[in-house]
């Protein structure tokens, strides 16, 4: 019986990416409300009273202690236990998937249940939780960080409030991008380590390169797409799932699992 198809865990990648967006919105009702209830009035009693667009450091170093407030409370929203059990409950969904794959593969062609030795994983695991919990603190932190900007900045400059509350939309958006970004390129990057992991592990040489076979496929993947590589080399030191939001993935070869011992 021939490999069954290895597979991009698109699902995954999916509940991650809706997860992280959550958060994301819940920072960005957060800030909204603290925009429209407290800091545009303000800015605009200030430049009612004083017939200016602009406002002094007495004036700004309010609007800052608001901004300030928004970030405490984004550092709720953002907590270190919250983010830390999403990166767990992520990883181990991925870990769960390619092994359930890397099984459902060697048990189609040789009807055996692969034994593995995990003294890798627990240290693997680690990292990963460690690397994703870094990456969700970095949407916050740019998210608040160019917010600061575009308000601060932005009174300062004279800016309309119109002019402002597109940047503070448009930041909205760009925000919940990265965290679609985040979700699938970690899927891709981890469950790609996993993989060659794995079949290192399991004395396997060489792997199949599938791609995701769609559009979205980059030309030069395109063209790496059934062809056979070692895991020692690679395609010239790239592997499935090593670049940046690649969704291709490594299949085992039939021969080389017909000869697992």
């Amino acid at each position: 019986m021939p490999v069954p198809n290895s597979q991009f865990p698109t699902a995954v990648a999916v509940q991650y990416a809706r997860r992280l967006q959550k958060l994301v919105d819940e920072n960005r009702k957060l800030t909204w409300e603290k925009w429209k209830n407290e800091i545009k009035p303000l800015i605009h009693t200030y430049r009612e009273r004083n017939d200016s667009l602009t406002l002094d450091e007495d004036e700004l170093s309010e609007i800052e202690a608001i901004l300030e407030e928004i970030e405490d409370s984004a550092a709720e929203i953002f907590g270190a236990a919250i983010i830390e059990k999403l990166a767990e409950e992520f990883v181990g969904a991925l870990n769960r998937r390619q092994k359930e794959r890397f099984r459902e593969q060697f048990q189609a062609v040789i009807g055996v249940d692969p034994i593995e030795n995990n003294s890798w994983l627990e240290s693997f695991m680690n990292t990963a939780v460690k690397e994703n919990v870094s990456y969700i603190r970095s949407i916050d932190r740019e998210y608040h960080n160019r917010i600061e900007t575009i308000i601060i900045q932005g009174v300062r400059r004279g800016k309309s409030m119109n002019d402002m509350v597109s940047e503070i939309k448009r930041t909205s958006g760009v925000s919940k991008s990265r965290a679609k970004f985040i979700a699938r390129d970690q899927v891709g990057s981890i469950y790609g380590d996993l993989t060659k992991k794995r079949q290192e592990e399991m004395g396997l040489k060489r792997f199949r390169w599938r791609t995701a076979n769609d559009k979205r496929v980059r030309d030069s993947h395109e063209k790496l797409h059934d062809k056979v590589f070692t895991w020692k080399k690679g395609a010239d030191g790239l592997y499935p799932g090593t670049d940046f939001n690649c969704r291709c993935v490594a299949e085992p070869l039939e021969e080389e699992l017909f000869d697992f011992d």
